[in-house]
């Protein structure tokens, strides 16, 4: 019996059907890692693929491959899910990841040959502690316009020091605030700024929590602000998932953080920073991050005063949160590190003084990848130049003249 046209274009369609979803590739495999998530895609060996980061997700599209569409939940901190979609002639990933993704940041990639058989492995690592550390390019240096020939003058805090090590992790944190601090230094007394270090080495004023604190807020009467330099930490079920900058400045009521833009690297001047829709309100500290001496707010002792206000206190703290997203916004575009934004706290170190004052969280050490970043010295260095365009900037557009 001969079968009819339309038969035979029927049976054609049901074996190309048939071949499409044979050759339709497997969903992809999805691993928890110490700080990073893996996702592996099985692909044949003359796959080819384009991989696009687009900030909130991570787009991966096959041409000439054929997948299942569908949303798949994953609820790691690295990656929310997935999307498979099927556009004509190619296939796409998509996922979404919530510490986002750059060019420069939050994925790695590597091909690798096929467990078994002859094809290939598309191998995917999501973190937010996938950060920028090369090498920092030399920039040419700062002037100043606006100074009139003013020399200003600023503290920079390395946190902690001599018996109290600050939070630990690859390293202590007492030892990275000040590899961080000295390298501050050395681009503020580069751009013709005074700076004074509280301290050079692993020392601290003194042994007694409150005295130590008191006296370096001392060092900052008379000058034009404090800096105080710190690294992260939190309780080990959150390790896995908590990364990025944060910068605080002294406010009597905490106020939800808000995300100044990144600039890009080389930075240039600001004209505005945009404030994003924030996240609900926190408390200064993260729910679970532990607390260090800075974080119980001690009362100065008696034989130590307060220090005597050079300005009104509002206008002090406006200032503060000016320093404050200059300072996260250049480190944030020297590292491309997670952006946990502008943050207000009770510190001691930002409360008491009577200068403009922040407090930089630059990272966590009890984050498996972060946490040897910050032993990287390129990455120092990228952290180090941020900060101190940061405050350069607001030196030179945002700080009154006396």
């Amino acid at each position: 019996m001969k079968m009819s046209r339309l038969h035979l274009r029927l049976l054609m369609a049901a074996l190309l059907s048939t071949s499409a979803l044979a050759q339709s590739l497997p969903p992809p495999r999805i691993g928890d890692q110490p700080g990073f998530a893996r996702v592996v895609l099985d692909l044949p060996k003359e796959a080819t693929y384009q991989i696009e980061p687009l900030g909130a997700a991570l787009r991966v599209t096959l041409p000439g491959q054929t997948v299942a569409p569908g949303l798949h939940f994953v609820s790691l901190p690295e990656l929310a899910g997935y999307v498979l979609e099927q556009h004509e002639n190619q296939a796409v990933l998509i996922l979404l990841t919530p510490q986002g993704v750059t060019p420069r940041s939050g994925y790695k990639t590597m091909t690798l040959a096929a467990l078994q058989g002859d094809g290939q492995r598309l191998v995917i690592d999501l973190s937010g502690a996938f950060v920028d550390t090369s090498p920092l390019p030399a920039f040419p240096e700062f002037r100043f316009i606006r100074s009139g020939g003013r020399r200003f003058s600023v503290v920079v805090d390395a946190g902690h020091g001599g018996p109290d090590p600050g939070a630990l992790g690859p390293v202590a944190e007492k030892a990275v605030n000040l590899e961080v601090a000295l390298r501050v230094r050395r681009f503020l007394q580069n751009a013709g700024v005074e700076v004074v270090l509280t301290r050079e080495s692993d020392t601290a004023f003194s042994p007694d929590k409150r005295t130590d604190l008191a006296q370096r807020v001392a060092l900052a009467e008379g000058k034009d602000l404090f800096v105080s330099i710190h690294a992260n930490a939190t309780v080990p079920a959150r390790a896995d998932g908590w990364c990025g900058l944060e910068v605080y400045y002294y406010s009597p009521d905490t106020t939800r953080p808000f995300f100044p833009s990144p600039v890009p690297l080389p930075p240039t001047p600001l004209d505005a920073l945009e404030a994003v829709q924030p996240p609900p309100a926190q408390s200064p500290l993260d729910p679970g991050a532990q607390p260090s001496p800075e974080d119980l707010n001690p009362l100065p002792p008696q034989s130590l005063p307060s220090p005597t206000p050079q300005m009104d206190s509002l206008r002090r703290m406006e200032l503060s949160r000016t320093l404050a997203t200059r300072v996260l916004s250049y480190t944030l575009g020297a590292t491309a590190a997670v952006n946990r934004g502008v943050r207000s706290a009770n510190f001691y170190v930002i409360r008491y003084t009577s200068v403009p004052a922040i407090l930089v969280e630059m990272g966590y050490l009890s984050h498996p990848i972060e946490g040897q970043n910050l032993r990287n010295p390129h990455y120092l260095d990228r952290i180090g130049y941020g900060i101190a365009r940061g405050i350069l900037e607001y030196l030179e557009n945002d700080h009154p003249f006396k």
